[in-house]
């Protein structure tokens, strides 16, 4: 897994580091605003743990406990389900992260391809990610290969709506319902079948709720 590297570059600016950290804190959330900027969203802990040398994920917790009790971030239960809390820490533009199949899931390439610059209609865009569709189970919901799918983090999503989830590494765009047994990645193409998810699996999250489509047309 490629690492990043760790510069003092924060909502705060360079010269003006937040108070009230320890050093490794600091340097902890230094890599969370950079890794945010650059990928659209947090690093896992399991990312921050190699970054930063810990022997497993689990040294990651206190840390980040630590960063939300002292205001700095907001948490929920799903790893990579942080934000910054400083209202300055905005991007311009929404960042495209890669490609993410509408058919069966593949890997979700974190190679950023540049911006749209469209958070006029979907709001703050620090709040969004992009990614470029490959396949054709959504195209009954208006989404086609080579479009792009607006995202806005969140670890759930209300069963029915079209979301983007990631199974065993890999990303998808489905209609996510919750079944007692699971989760059901519903497409939108008759010719094509759900993918079941058994609430057992580890491998499995919810990366976002789609909140817009965007598409590029030849005149």
């Amino acid at each position: 897994m490629k690492r990043i590297k760790v510069e003092t570059h924060t909502p705060y600016g360079e010269d003006a580091m937040p108070e009230g950290l320890t050093p490794r804190q600091q340097d902890i959330f230094n890599f969370l605003c950079r890794h945010i900027k650059e990928h659209g969203f947090p690093p896992s802990y399991e990312e921050i743990a190699e970054q930063f040398g810990f022997a497993s994920p689990n040294a990651v917790t206190g840390h980040l406990k630590a960063l939300e009790r002292k205001g700095f971030i907001r948490r929920s239960e799903k790893s990579r389900a942080l934000e910054i809390t400083d209202p300055s820490f905005r991007q311009s533009g929404i960042p495209i992260i890669g490609t993410v199949a509408a058919g069966t899931p593949i890997l979700a390439i974190e190679n950023r391809e540049g911006t749209l610059a469209i958070e006029e209609m979907f709001g703050p865009s620090g709040d969004l990610f992009a990614l470029r569709v490959r396949g054709e189970s959504m195209v009954g919901a208006g989404i086609n290969p080579g479009d792009f799918v607006v995202v806005r983090p969140m670890p759930v999503v209300e069963s029915g709506q079209i979301g983007v989830a990631f199974l065993d590494g890999d990303a998808t765009v489905k209609r996510i319902y919750k079944e007692p047994t699971g989760w059901r990645l519903q497409p939108e193409n008759s010719g094509m079948e759900p993918i079941w998810v058994s609430k057992d699996d580890a491998t499995f999250w919810i990366g976002g709720k789609v909140v817009g489509v965007v598409r590029r047309i030849q005149l």
